[in-house]
């Protein structure tokens, strides 16, 4: 269980990291594409703060501790921040794709570890997470054809 518990963290990290990144996006959008660029970034960050709460939370239920600062983040996340600078549409989806491809990687692998430990709640929770993120994939992916 504790090497869940690892990536389930490290998972926790990387959704908090994002979702400043995603904000931070939101912000500095420019150029062509601004106004659904701008409100899709809303819409992803709003969305993984709940996941945020749901993976805290769960893992509380299973009697661990969630990282919780912001310096646990940084240093367990593999996603890098966002520079706070101006940037185009089109250079944010293709950083949103690279880094969905991240959670969804880690989703595969918490889901198939909780699996080899019967622990199902964990490996359900990473269902709705891999939809939900392969869904976006498939129409981030098909914005910059």
């Amino acid at each position: 269980m504790e090497e869940n518990i690892k990536n389930l963290n490290e998972f926790l990290a990387d959704l908090e990291v994002m979702t400043v990144k995603l904000q931070n996006y939101h912000w500095n959008v420019m150029g062509k594409g601004f106004f659904i660029t701008h409100e899709k970034l809303e819409e992803y960050y709003e969305e993984m703060r709940e996941e945020i709460d749901e993976v805290a939370e769960h893992i509380l239920s299973l009697g661990y501790q969630p990282l919780g600062t912001m310096k646990d983040f940084m240093q367990n996340s593999e996603i890098q921040e966002a520079k706070n600078e101006k940037i185009k549409s089109l250079e944010i989806v293709k950083s949103v794709i690279k880094d969905l491809q991240i959670l969804q990687q880690k989703a595969i692998k918490i889901k198939q570890e909780a699996e080899n430990k019967s622990d199902y709640a964990t490996s359900s929770m990473m269902d709705a997470y891999l939809q939900n993120y392969s869904k976006k994939l498939w129409m981030l992916n098909e914005t910059i054809k």
